[in-house]
């Protein structure tokens, strides 16, 4: 398929995704051209930038209101048009079409305005069809020839244009000055983003997590055949190819965490320790009748935390992987928070951000400072957190200037409570009047104390946040340093449990292996905040469907599931919503990492090590945003 062929296509594109949705509309041929041209749009940019063009402009269009000009204006309209079709009949030229109907009053209402009338135009108007071959006099041209249809296609463009323009003015206006941002529009599921398809030949070809970075995509996955084991895998999305990263299988869960610019962190997990002991079996039935901890994750369990820089021009290279963190995690000691010793990773541009648990159960944030080859250069703890609270959701403008995280803790009812904390580069003053140079020194305050403030995601130089409380101020609890802590909890373990939980959302890697964390789960009010230095603090509410959980955060977007699964997405630098429409339904993961989403869809055959492969494929989906990015992985 060539660009032409395809850029005739990509006016019906949306017709096309509808088909491939309904079984009904589905056939062969409709199959096999959506198909060739997904597979046109991966590798031609320019057709992609026309698609992006198209649904940047239907997006805007639908949000605008159906409304009525005002009478005025139509007449006025009609004037211009009929006193212009006046003028090209006086041309007088052959085979010269009678006016349309609804231009038929106003032509003679224009006629009799002019003081002489010109025999021709009085003679097109009778309704006696076309006019003969009639030589009138030569005239002095004003202007060029403009056939008739272009002179109604002028004047209509105008008025389009004047109402789409004003239209547009007042929108943004009042956008910025309610404070909020209009819901997307629903009709029949419109989709603005591009799937793409991956299917890859592997023996480990059960899927558990996978993040997209630039051209390649790293996943984790185990083989239930021969040999069985775990692995790190590189797919190239050109060759459709993978690659292992490791010298050999391994015998633990390995899932990844994150990646950007080919710099992959990911965690051994092994599985619980059998504990057989009286007292362990009475915890864990005391715990499993409770959702604040899952009796699948009891237990003592070894883990490491893994970072290596990988080269995808190199096809065969194996990774050379650095232990940044290793320990014992004991679920007993997190008051049931948290299923795991890492509850969040971040990359910088020079930099990760690390929040994990120590032997202890006790929650720090990590700076990791990376050399420009990528390597770990050192390492500084940014922040400690009391014993019964976790620090989670670490994220941070790409430059690390500023640092957010929450804070988590559960109050003596089993309620979820949690804060954000900052720590900002702050511009010093000087103290006394002399000589002073310019300098900034990070300090650390808290960002929200309002106990209902999850899951912070900067994208590029704007704020997200999920809040709890639909009460919401609107404006940051605190805008000084201070050195005050969140309250400290009190013991939960016993306690019934009273969070706005959405326990059914997709997570973003496969549940069987790595359930969703609390804070992921939680159900809450979407805010975002500019981060840009002309803001007034004050957060704006994105007018979701319903309440929002699954926030997660790429390089321009922010994607979140809706109380009812369905999937909602912003983005941040054009503040507008795109439409995912169904593209998501059906998928076992999504992971959001960079400019794109990745997901694997569920499968019916249930999770296990048999010796009998049910697949040598492995199978990935996947969209970036926007359609024209190259941007490689989280920024």
């Amino acid at each position: 398929m060539n660009c032409t062929e395809a850029r005739v296509l990509l006016a019906i594109y949306r017709d096309l995704k509808e088909a491939e949705a309904q079984p009904s509309l589905q056939d062969e041929e409709t199959q096999a051209t959506l198909k060739e041209l997904e597979q046109h749009l991966e590798s031609c940019p320019g057709c992609r930038q026309t698609l992006a063009d198209f649904t940047l402009v239907g997006t805007r269009l639908q949000r605008l209101p159906a409304i009525e000009p005002p009478p005025e204006m139509r007449e006025r309209l009609m004037r211009a048009l009929a006193a212009e079709h006046a003028r090209f009949l006086k041309r007088g030229l052959p085979g010269t079409p009678p006016p349309p109907d609804f231009l038929k009053p106003y032509m003679q209402e224009h006629l009799k305005q002019e003081r002489g009338r010109d025999p021709l135009a009085t003679l097109s108007t009778a309704e006696t069809g076309p006019l003969p071959l009639i030589q009138a006099p030569r005239r002095v041209r004003r202007r060029p020839h403009m056939p008739q249809l272009a002179a109604l296609a002028v004047a209509a463009t105008f008025l389009l244009a004047l109402l789409t323009g004003g239209l547009t003015s007042v929108l943004l206006l009042a956008q910025h000055s309610s404070g909020s941002i209009p819901p997307p529009a629903a009709i029949n599921h419109p989709t603005n983003v591009v799937m793409m398809r991956y299917t890859t030949a592997t023996i480990y070809h059960n899927v558990v997590s996978a993040v997209a970075d630039g051209n390649v995509v790293y996943y984790s996955a185990f083989s239930d055949g021969t040999p069985a084991g775990w692995m790190l895998l590189r797919l190239d999305r050109q060759t459709q190819l993978s690659q292992p990263l490791l010298t050999n299988a391994q015998s633990s869960p390995l899932i990844i965490l994150g990646s950007s610019h080919n710099r992959l962190v990911w965690l051994q997990y092994d599985p619980p320790a059998v504990d057989a002991s009286a007292t362990s079996s009475a915890k864990k039935a005391q715990h499993s009748s409770s959702p604040v901890r899952d009796s699948a994750i009891e237990g003592l369990r070894a883990w490491k935390l893994f970072y290596a820089v990988d080269n995808p021009q190199a096809s065969a290279a194996l990774l050379h992987p650095q232990l940044l963190l290793s320990g014992i995690f004991n679920p007993e000691l997190v008051a049931g928070i948290v299923h795991t010793p890492v509850p969040g990773i971040w990359f910088l541009q020079n930099g990760l951000l690390v929040a994990a648990l120590d032997q202890h159960g006790l929650s720090h944030l990590w700076l990791y400072s990376l050399q420009e080859n990528g390597q770990i250069d050192s390492r500084s703890t940014l922040a400690s957190a009391p014993a019964g609270h976790v620090y989670t959701s670490p994220t941070a403008t790409s430059d690390g200037s500023r640092i957010f995280w929450a804070d988590e803790w559960l109050d003596n009812t089993g309620l979820l409570h949690s804060n954000i904390w900052t720590r900002q580069e702050v511009e010093l003053i000087a103290p006394t009047p002399g000589r002073w140079l310019p300098h900034t020194q990070p300090q650390t305050w808290l960002f929200r104390a309002d106990g209902t403030s999850f899951r912070p995601v900067v994208v590029g130089h704007t704020f997200f946040m999920l809040n709890t409380n639909d009460g919401l101020d609107g404006t940051s609890a605190l805008a000084t340093p201070t050195p005050v802590a969140s309250p400290s909890p009190q013991p939960a373990q016993a306690a019934e449990s009273n969070l706005p939980l959405n326990p059914s959302v997709t997570p973003w890697a496969n549940a069987s292996i790595y359930p969703p964390s609390l804070d992921f789960l939680i159900s809450g009010s979407l805010y975002m905040l500019s981060l840009e230095p002309t803001s007034d603090g004050t957060f704006s509410q994105l007018n979701t469907i319903s309440h929002v959980s699954a926030l997660q955060g790429g390089t321009t977007f922010v994607l979140w599931q809706d109380d009812n699964n369905t999937y909602g997405m912003f983005d941040a630098e054009s503040n507008s919503f795109v439409q995912v429409g169904s593209v998501l339904n059906g998928a076992a993961f999504v992971a959001v990492n960079g400019n794109s989403a990745v997901w694997s869809e569920v499968t019916n055959s249930p999770v296990s090590r048999s010796p009998v492969a049910t697949s040598p494929l492995a199978q990935l989906r996947m969209f970036s945003w926007p359609l024209t990015s190259s941007s490689n992985g989280r920024e």
